[in-house]
């Protein structure tokens, strides 16, 4: 495990293709959801060369139990990563890895500008250190990596205000729970002046048929994406990608009374990729089928 490698380029997205006997079955770019993206890998028994990463990745063991040794920044770990099982290696460690049968892996690729942006609003500095843990159990995690597998994909065309979302909640639980200073880290229970809320809501409903990003969001509001999130949740009760999804389904109820459009129009016109993703997000927030809904 000699061999060095050096990533130049967070947003190449080719961090792993050189390191892993196999490519990943899928995976996406930073383009794709911004400063954070997402490989899916089932890869032979083998090891990696030493490497070091401009960014910080999450492990998720999706698979069997699979004995694994890694060295990172010389300290070598061997430990059984059970299935669920999630590990940390923070960017700029030297670090290489050997597994010795068949692994199923889940790959989270946080930019740094991620964290260091929250660990600034939450805990006044911009300085972090991300504790290199192996092989622990963290539910929160994993069903957070499965949730953003799941939205992957599903090819949703809403997919990167999802991702946005739950990036920042990824990195705010990261740096409470797994960096040097997360007992430092401060909590908000603000809201936001209804004027403000105003604005952000008429924004959503004026831009319903487009993707929208959580920086957009925040943005009118000049507050930072995670602490929009949070005075905004606490303003409405949701996030601002559930109130997205729910100003998408009202949209669709009226045209589904009001207008000639098929079901089909009627999705590409309220932000859906499809006519199947209306009818999804539909019945989970009414109860019924769009075309239940008309009968009725």
């Amino acid at each position: 495990m000699s061999k060095q490698f050096s990533e130049d380029n967070f947003s190449n997205n080719n961090q792993s293709f050189n390191l892993y006997p196999q490519l990943p079955l899928f995976f996406n770019t930073q383009a794709d959801w911004n400063e954070i993206s997402l490989e899916y890998h089932i890869q032979p028994p083998g090891e990696t060369p030493e490497f070091v990463l401009s960014h910080h990745t999450i492990s998720i063991n999706v698979g069997q139990n699979v004995q694994i040794e890694r060295m990172i920044d010389g300290h070598l770990q061997s430990k059984v990563m059970f299935t669920g099982a999630v590990s940390f290696c923070p960017m700029a460690l030297p670090h290489a890895i050997r597994w010795d049968t068949k692994a199923e892996i889940l790959l989270l690729n946080l930019e740094d500008r991620l964290l260091s942006d929250n660990a600034l609003e939450l805990l006044n500095t911009d300085e972090i250190e991300i504790i290199p843990y192996h092989a622990i159990e963290d539910p929160l995690i994993q069903q957070m990596g499965l949730a953003l597998r799941r939205e992957f994909q599903s090819g949703q065309s809403d997919s990167k205000l999802y991702a946005q979302t739950m990036a920042n909640a990824l990195a705010v639980h990261l740096l409470r729970h797994y960096s040097t200073r997360g007992n430092k880290a401060r909590t908000y229970t603000n809201k936001l002046p209804q004027h403000q809320l105003k604005l952000v809501k008429d924004y959503i409903n004026d831009n319903l048929e487009r993707s929208l990003c959580l920086h957009e969001l925040a943005g009118l509001t000049q507050l930072s994406p995670y602490h929009f999130c949070r005075v905004f949740k606490q303003s409405i009760g949701k996030s601002p990608y559930q109130y997205v999804i729910q100003c998408r389904v009202e949209r669709a109820k009226q045209l589904l009374k009001q207008s000639k459009l098929n079901l089909a129009e009627i999705a590409i016109v309220c932000g859906f990729a499809h006519q199947s993703h209306l009818c999804r997000h539909f019945k989970r927030l009414t109860g019924v089928t769009p075309k239940a809904f008309l009968k009725s």
